[in-house]
């Protein structure tokens, strides 16, 4: 089965992560996704190096083949006029082009919207860019720690009082590449009712702005900043996490503490507490907090997290394990959601790598090919174009490809 992008053409000239990832994700729906490099290639091919982590798997870097799996490869030097010729001939064949590259370099290049809409009216134009394209600092460069930072993200994040925390490495490029790949396909839908295309712009902080927008909207519409919790202090001790004798963490997890609150002093063998004025009822737990919270630790730490797992599951008190990087990679409940499978790479065998967070039923996603080397694929996608070998063969003495 196809994915639900077959027969979509996408052309990117993207780095790092932000926009391989927004054109990985379209590849993974099924989209023909050509990524196009300049003679210098995507740093990407060479960034774990350079922040001196091992290259990994025969030489391949993981960070590489990760955002751009399921891409075909074409060098292109776009500063030659038969390599920009080529390339315009692509976008001419094409549904959708994207870029990451900072705003205004494509219109310096020659190939901005503009440019390429007067080519391709259908084109859907994507252009991930730091900080937007209007305002003071359009123009400014941007990578995913700013995009963090500026978003104030690192100052939601740990506990009240605490320094900014430094967060997962790329989750602002990753959440700005998964809103660009939204805007592209809504895009296109709205090309197949009207026929045309259009330029759609999304950013770091944009994306970390809608990723945020529950706690943005406490200074926004009340005035007053969403607080930072503290675990020992955290307002409802049912939505919180406490250590186990084992010295894993295990969280219970329940928003609607009045209704569970029977069922935690059940499975803590508490039942005491259940009618004490100063915990039988949301404000009570609220106002009491950090002494319910230090009630609550003393006892989870008197047994080993499978324990507590059991005790919890049968007295139906929502809760989930505290995992690291690694369990989750290995949970089964994500391997039966295909939220990680299993990849026959032609270069080290099989590897597990990150599924997709949706399940189509009738047209999956799928991972149909690995990363490409730099280039590999030039000569097929000039011959799919309508070049001869002879042409190939000028291109090349050209220095355009």
């Amino acid at each position: 089965m196809s994915g639900p992008l077959d027969g979509i053409k996408v052309v990117e000239i993207t780095q790092f992560q932000n926009g391989p990832i927004c054109g990985r994700i379209l590849g993974d729906l099924g989209a023909d996704v050509i990524k196009v490099e300049p003679k210098t290639g995507d740093p990407a091919r060479g960034f774990m190096a350079i922040i001196g982590v091992s290259l990994g798997l025969k030489g391949r870097n993981f960070y590489f083949e990760y955002n751009n799996r399921n891409k075909r490869g074409i060098v292109l030097d776009l500063k030659t006029e038969k390599g920009k010729e080529v390339f315009f001939k692509l976008i001419e064949q094409a549904d959708v082009f994207h870029t990451n590259m900072a705003i205004g370099t494509p219109e310096r290049m020659g190939i901005g919207y503009d440019a390429l809409s007067a080519i391709n009216p259908r084109l859907v134009y994507g252009h991930s860019s730091g900080w937007g394209r209007k305002g003071p600092d359009a123009q400014s460069f941007a990578y995913d720690y700013a995009g963090l930072a500026r978003a104030g993200t690192m100052n939601m994040c740990g506990e009240e009082g605490t320094p900014p925390q430094n967060l997962v490495p790329g989750l602002a490029d990753q959440m700005a590449a998964v809103m660009g790949a939204f805007g592209i396909v809504t895009a296109l839908c709205n090309r197949e009712r009207t026929g045309k295309g259009q330029l759609v712009d999304s950013s770091l902080l944009g994306a970390m702005i809608e990723l945020e927008g529950l706690v943005l909207s406490a200074p926004c519409m009340l005035g007053g900043e969403f607080p930072r919790p503290t675990r020992s202090k955290a307002g409802n001790p049912l939505y919180n996490h406490y250590l186990c004798q084992d010295g894993r963490w295990i969280a219970i997890v329940n928003l609607q503490p009045d209704r569970y609150w029977p069922n935690v002093c059940k499975a803590l063998d508490m039942e005491e507490l259940q009618d004490n004025p100063k915990f039988n009822s949301l404000a009570a737990r609220g106002e009491n907090c950090e002494e319910l919270v230090r009630i609550i630790d003393e006892k989870i730490a008197t047994k080993p997290m499978a324990e507590w797992m059991e005790i919890f599951k049968r007295e139906e008190v929502i809760h989930t394990p505290v995992q690291t990087a690694t369990e989750v990679t290995n949970d089964p409940q994500a391997l039966a959601n295909n939220y990680f499978v299993s990849f026959d790479h032609p270069v080290f065998g099989k590897t597990k790598m990150t599924g997709w967070a949706w399940d189509f039923a009738e047209t999956p996603c799928s991972i149909r090919r690995e990363a490409p080397e730099f280039g590999q694929h030039t000569e097929e996608i000039l011959l799919e174009m309508g070049y001869t070998w002879d042409d190939i063969i000028q291109l090349q003495d050209a220095d355009a490809i």
